[in-house]
């Protein structure tokens, strides 16, 4: 991500620590509060025990200290992924406005064969359906017209593409939480473009402040 000032994007208070995108404060607080060092605990009582633990944890971490943690990984996987939604679905709502926002900025390219306004109408009837303004049943035809719309095959659940950035914001909350954090992996990986990565962090700095201020201040 290009970083003219060299400070961090997540916490805007020191410089970044190559290869990483972030600074060394919220890099390590991020792996000490991923669980890592517990995971080589675990590993290490093992070994004593003449056993082998194979721990994704570790190998998560491994991979991160070679190729650099992203500042957008660590905001969406490790900052807002641990956070709990109440009954009114309060904080759901507020993923799908940011989700709205990210569609409204996103290039059409991604959507197509869709109109602008297709594509914002849609989004629009998401925002609807979560405030109780539309039935699941009128939401389940909205989506599937969108579908037939963008041209989008449902039977290749595993080929993820920007278009399931749209279409996801009309999925069930329990789908979307079980789902979240492989949703995020895959369609920020799906929207490669670098300078996109600076419009993931301003949207996320813009609805999600208070999270990200309460995790740099811990």
């Amino acid at each position: 991500m290009k970083n003219m000032n060299n400070i961090c994007p997540v916490c805007g208070q020191h410089h970044i620590y190559l290869p990483h995108e972030v600074c060394l404060v919220c890099y390590q607080k991020t792996k000490q509060s991923s669980g890592f060092y517990e995971a080589l605990k675990e590993r290490e009582k093992f070994a004593n025990e003449g056993k082998v633990l194979h721990h994704y944890l570790i190998d998560d971490w491994h991979n991160i200290d070679a190729n650099g943690l992203g500042a957008v990984q660590l905001i969406g996987e490790y900052i807002l992924d641990t956070i709990e939604d109440d009954a009114k679905h309060l904080w759901h709502k507020r993923r799908i406005r940011f989700m709205q926002d990210m569609v409204r900025e996103l290039d059409m390219k991604y959507f197509a064969p869709a109109s602008r306004e297709q594509i914002d109408d849609f989004a629009q009837a998401a925002i609807n359906f979560w405030d109780g303004k539309m039935t699941i049943q009128d939401a389940k035809a909205k989506l599937r017209s969108m579908e037939k719309i963008i041209q989008k095959d449902t039977l290749k659940y595993s080929d993820w593409e920007p278009k399931d950035f749209l279409l996801w914001m009309m999925e069930t909350e329990e789908v979307f939480d079980w789902m979240w954090d492989q949703w995020f992996e895959c369609i920020h990986a799906c929207i490669p473009d670098k300078c996109n990565d600076e419009l993931w962090i301003k949207m996320f700095h813009k609805h999600f402040h208070d999270e990200i201020n309460t995790w740099i201040d811990k």
